[in-house]
Parts: C-alpha cells; sequence; structure tokens
C-alpha cells in the first residue's frame, strides 16, 4: 500500500516544479527551433520542390560559424524570401543556447532545426553521405537539386558566387 502522506508530497512536488525533462512540457518552446532526424532533410527537400536553396550547417560552440551566421541573418533581413535553412548539429537538450545565438544574429524568426538523435553520423548521412561534421558547412541547391557543398567560412562575395539567387 502506498503511504498517503508520500503520495501527496510527491504530487505536491511535481504539479510546483513541473516535468523533469523540457521535452516532456505540454507549453510550446518560444523559438522556431524544430528536432532534425533522419526523415527531416528529406522533408526539406520536399518543401523547395523545383525551387533553389540554401542548407547552413553550425553549432552553438563554433565560433566560425557565427562569423556566417551573422552574414546569413543580415542577406535574410535584406530579403525575407531567400531560401535558407538553418541546421544547428547540436542536440536538441541545447534549444536555449542555441536560440539565443539565432536571436542574436536576427534568424529568431526562421525555422530551423537541431539533431534530435543521438546516432548523429545518421543524420549527418541523411544530409551528405560525404561530410564528416566539420563546421561550418553550406549546401547550395539549383532548382533540380544539384547539389554543392562547401566547409569553412564564406564570404558575402563568395556566397553569391556559389549562389547567385
Amino acid at each position: 500500500m502506498i503511504n498517503k502522506r508520500f503520495f501527496s508530497v510527491l504530487l505536491s512536488a511535481a504539479v510546483l516544479f513541473g516535468p523533469a525533462h523540457p521535452a516532456v512540457s505540454d507549453a510550446a518552446p518560444a523559438d522556431n527551433i524544430q528536432g532534425f532526424g533522419p526523415q527531416t532533410f528529406t522533408a526539406i527537400k520536399a518543401q523547395f520542390a523545383g525551387k533553389p536553396f540554401v542548407v547552413s550547417l553550425w553549432s552553438v560552440d563554433c565560433a566560425p560559424c557565427r562569423v556566417e551566421l551573422d552574414m546569413l541573418g543580415q542577406m535574410k533581413k535584406a530579403d525575407p524570401d531567400f531560401p535558407l535553412v538553418v541546421i544547428s548539429t547540436d542536440s536538441i537538450e541545447m534549444r536555449e543556447d542555441a536560440a539565443d545565438i539565432l536571436d542574436e544574429y536576427q534568424l529568431a524568426g526562421e525555422t530551423t532545426w537541431m539533431f534530435a538523435d543521438s546516432f548523429v553520423e545518421r543524420l549527418r548521412f541523411s544530409i551528405d553521405p560525404g561530410w564528416y561534421g566539420e563546421l561550418p558547412r553550406s549546401y547550395f541547391y539549383d532548382a533540380e537539386h544539384n547539389m554543392m557543398a562547401h566547409s569553412g567560412i564564406l564570404t558575402e562575395e563568395k556566397f553569391r558566387e556559389l549562389f547567385p539567387y
């Protein structure tokens, strides 16, 4: 038999402190970050069927990535229709840190993704079988979805050369 006092204390703690893990909460997150799983990239490409788009991969602890995020935020601000996909390779458990950074670079209003599977190799493979995780990493897709990859920081001039959108 369960001790009624213990059960009462446990129930009070659950109500007072809420769920132990934020993913369990019913409250919607204040950002536009979605979980990136093994099938997500296929869905992203389908969303851009017949259209060119750019994929930018970054990480919270990647300083060079922030240089690129700054440039991309400025480009997106100048042209809200710019076809940009932003994916953080960090675990979605780092959502708050990522949201702060995206906000800093004026990308908080964009739908972005964060890795939501502990088997990160499978997630990287779903984007590009030849990618081993170096960051920043950019992919440029034309309207037929022919892809060109670039590792390292891009200047705006090089970016526009690779993606004359």
